[in-house]
């Protein structure tokens, strides 16, 4: 797989930031464009009917009372890749919200969602070799979306600066950040029935990141707006304070660390959530967020006190068959890939970023001076 990525900087509003983006990815505005084709015929494929459109138009609609700096970064991308906004909007919006189709829908046509996996954990004080926290992430996804995939380091004009991992062409913080001030986040998918017209993770990271410093502050925030849902987020802050955030429209759930460990995968586990998740993955890896959850707890509580960098960096490229592999390659179920691990350290300011497979790819050192 390419070990090379796109690294951008953008800067001030949101609709800066949005053009900023666009002119530096406008070398891929072809995939860009090829991925949009491809998730508007997956939507085509599972049948949308009155009622997703309707979900669509509400979330827009949200998106507009309370949300206008991501609308605005939608504009900005947007106008810089030469697309119109409403088609940028709805591919951002249908990505997600596809979710409310395909578990009122189960056909042969929901397997392609095999394809949005991840596998992501927190470690902190007794847990680690140093006491300082460690958050974790392998962002598996479909293999043509490696040469979209880039690395960037904002600064808007309110708020922390951060960096985070995303998508040429994508809006908000697309799979994991972390700011200046150590707060680090990453988010898991995980296909729900609890879904609706709220804010989508990649627009609760992203203003996360740029007005939370610590993960309390951070629970406070997800509890008082509208959420989609369809998500996990795993959060540390330089203290060590840490937690999954399971997010339903209806509902939402806070698992805090058991002895300075935290893990999420691909489904809930609270009892307000774990009956909206429904195993939309090929039957020859059904099971398989199961699978690595238990692993990667299995191996963080045998490393108790000695889990450091490199621990993190032989476990995240793990190969454990077609159900507990946390490094996953294109052929354990023909649509899916792992596509990278970031490993934040929140108390040095610094992430490394390891762009495809994990067992194989090198890492590179991002952060701020303490």
């Amino acid at each position: 797989m390419d070990t090379e990525i796109s690294l951008i900087t953008i800067s001030g509003t949101h609709y800066e930031m949005g053009r900023q983006h666009g002119v530096q990815v406008m070398h891929l505005r072809s995939l860009v464009v090829e991925a949009i084709k491809a998730c508007f015929a997956q939507i085509e494929a599972y049948g949308p009917d009155e009622r997703f459109e309707s979900l669509v138009r509400e979330t827009a609609e949200v998106l507009q009372e309370v949300d206008r700096p991501i609308l605005e970064m939608i504009r900005g991308q947007a106008e810089a890749l030469e697309l119109d906004f409403d088609v940028l909007l709805r591919y951002d919006l249908v990505s997600y919200l596809r979710d409310a189709l395909i578990t009122r829908r189960r056909c042969r046509a929901t397997y392609s969602m095999s394809g949005e996996g991840c596998t992501t954990w927190a470690v902190a004080g007794s847990a680690t070799a140093d006491g300082e926290p460690l958050l974790v992430k392998n962002r598996d996804y479909r293999p043509e979306h490696l040469p979209l995939q880039v690395l960037v380091t904002a600064t808007p004009t309110v708020g922390y600066r951060y960096i985070y991992g995303s998508g040429a062409g994508s809006p908000g913080v697309f799979n994991s950040g972390m700011n200046e001030k150590g707060l680090a986040i990453a988010d898991t998918h995980v296909c729900s029935k609890d879904v609706g017209p709220g804010l989508p993770d990649y627009s609760l990271m992203m203003h996360i990141l740029e007005e939370h410093d610590t993960v309390r502050s951070t629970l406070d925030y997800l509890s008082s707006v509208p959420r989609m849902g369809r998500n996990n987020l795993v959060l540390a802050d330089a203290g060590g304070d840490l937690a999954v955030v399971e997010l339903g429209y209806r509902n939402c759930a806070v698992i805090k660390a058991q002895s300075g460990i935290v893990v999420s995968t691909n489904h809930f586990v609270s009892p307000s959530l774990k009956d909206d998740f429904v195993d939309c993955t090929q039957p020859s890896v059904q099971g398989n967020s199961f699978q690595r959850y238990a692993l990667v707890k299995k191996e963080l509580e045998a490393a108790r006190g000695s889990i450091d960098v490199a621990f993190a960096q032989r476990l995240m490229a793990t190969h454990a068959g077609p159900l507990a592999s946390i490094c996953r390659h294109l052929e354990l179920d023909g649509q899916s890939a792992t596509l990278s691990t970031t490993i934040y350290q929140p108390a040095r300011r610094t992430l490394r970023f390891c762009h495809g497979y994990p067992c194989q790819s090198p890492y590179h050192t991002v952060g701020w001076e303490v």
